[in-house]
């Protein structure tokens, strides 16, 4: 159990410092605002969506170009 708890310390860790978690972190809010906008009927400004967009491109593209 406690090795188990150390390896996800040691995985956190690492996504940490590759900022990978910070980016997932930051597309999710991002798409999680823009859902909220939508659900409460007002329209997110063209900015804040063109933001987010590249956001969550970008984490996505990053992802990929890791894989190759």
């Amino acid at each position: 159990m406690l090795k188990t708890i150390r390896s996800l310390g040691a995985t956190l860790a690492d996504l940490w410092r590759s900022s990978a978690l910070i980016q997932g972190i930051m597309a999710l809010t991002g798409f999680g605002t823009i859902c909220y906008l939508e659900i409460v009927s007002r329209e997110p400004s063209q900015v804040l969506a063109g933001l987010v967009g590249s956001m969550i491109g970008f984490y996505f593209g990053t992802k990929i170009s890791q894989k190759e």
